[in-house]
């Protein structure tokens, strides 16, 4: 039996499917979608509570009116239970698919145009909220490490790689003279470039380098910025 977390994971999957099967596959996809939600206890529960008492008939006339624009509930969680009876609708066929992308999604005159936009308004939302609800917010990219302690601590990587000895020297005489750039932009951007090739030519990897090439990255930047008039 899936557990909790196994069935919201298997629900943001279908949400994937979705978005990324183009219009050719979303009336499947939608299906499955929906599916998906039916055979989750923790999933069902929710949208069964969430859509108790919500006049949906009302919501429609308001949200699907005879503009060209499909508008939403401003209330976060009678967005969550309009969109999932709309999903519904179209699932049903109490909603043409392609007369709705049509009116409300309407991009380049292809379907396919419409279906990506109904994908960006209306499908990744659901799906972003339901990730919020029941997993958090995502967490935070991990910070690369400051330069300084990348360099040592790449500096003791080397010593303990298999590296040949003629190529531990290499790497220290650059690493070093990595570490003593000081602040110098100009200089610190061509001895990161020298470490980053080398690194490159010798297969390093890891945290280390990607701090030395997220440091070059904004290096690059401070001397794009100094040099514009």
């Amino acid at each position: 039996m899936r557990t909790d977390g196994a069935q919201v994971e298997l629900f943001l999957q279908k949400c994937d499917e979705l978005t990324d099967s183009g219009y050719i596959l979303a009336d499947t996809k939608i299906g499955e979608l929906l599916r998906c939600i039916a055979a989750s206890d923790v999933l069902y529960a929710f949208f069964r509570e969430l859509t108790r008492g919500f006049d949906y008939p009302a919501a429609k006339r308001r949200c699907l009116g005879e503009g060209r624009r499909l508008l939403f509930p401003e209330d976060a969680a009678e967005k969550l239970a309009f969109t999932f009876c709309l999903l519904a609708d179209l699932d049903n066929k109490v909603i043409d698919l392609p007369a709705f992308l049509r009116q409300y999604f309407y991009e380049d005159g292809s379907l396919a145009g419409s279906f990506y936009a109904f994908s960006n308004q209306v499908v990744k939302p659901f799906r972003a909220a339901i990730r919020l609800m029941f997993k958090g917010a995502p967490a935070p990219a991990p910070q690369p490490k400051p330069l300084q302690e990348a360099v040592a601590a790449e500096r003791d990587a080397v010593m303990l790689s298999p590296l040949p000895d003629a190529r531990k020297v290499d790497a220290l005489l650059l690493l070093n003279a990595l570490g003593a750039c000081g602040r110098d932009p100009a200089l610190l951007a061509g001895a990161l470039c020298g470490y980053l090739y080398f690194a490159d030519a010798c297969g390093r990897r890891g945290e280390n380098v990607e701090a030395m090439r997220a440091a070059l990255a904004a290096v690059k930047e401070t001397i794009g910025t100094a040099r514009r008039p």
